[in-house]
């Protein structure tokens, strides 16, 4: 809201689905660890990734032209 009253453009966008480290091609972190980085859901999540990166793409090629 505040974003809007300033005039400054912006975009939010969430992933529900994804966690921490979602936009990593592969699971990262040392193999003993995996586990825990399951279950506290630090993983990649390639569905989130190809939007999210797109998004970021584009605002980068937005404002650092």
């Amino acid at each position: 809201a505040t974003l809007d009253q300033l005039g400054i453009d912006h975009e939010v966008a969430l992933y529900p689905e994804a966690g921490h480290a979602f936009l990593n091609d592969t699971q990262a972190g040392p193999a003993l660890l995996r586990p825990i980085m399951r279950v506290a859901q630090i993983r990649p999540d390639p569905k989130s990734a190809v939007d999210a990166w797109r998004r970021i793409d584009e605002f980068l090629d937005r404002y650092l032209k």
